[in-house]
């Protein structure tokens, strides 16, 4: 329920498909103002490195160019730092700040 409930009150989902299949998607909660936080990026294992999750997530930064914070939070493993900080993310310690979770 509690799933369902973060998707329905989402600021926008994508999904990429060739033909029926599913190859990923992309979810974005915030006001859509002066905040959008990438809460789900995912692409099927077998579909990774090709250019889905760039494709994905340029959408949203493209929709949302005008926020001044697009903020996310990642397994902090080299793949995913490198994937994030090419397409334009700096780890929040880069830029003075730091970021604070409870769970």
């Amino acid at each position: 329920m509690a799933l369902r409930k973060g998707f329905e009150n989402s600021l926008l989902i994508l999904a990429a498909y060739e033909c029926d299949q599913l190859l990923g998607i992309i979810r974005a909660v915030g006001d859509g103002h002066t905040i959008v936080f990438i809460q789900d990026i995912l692409v099927f294992p077998e579909c990774q490195r090709k250019g889905i999750g760039s494709a994905l997530l340029q959408v949203i930064l493209d929709r949302y160019s005008h926020v001044r914070q697009i903020g996310l939070t990642t397994d902090n493993i080299p793949n995913s730092i490198a994937f994030y900080k090419s397409m334009g993310f700096r780890e929040i310690s880069e830029i003075g700040c730091c970021g604070f979770m409870r769970i």
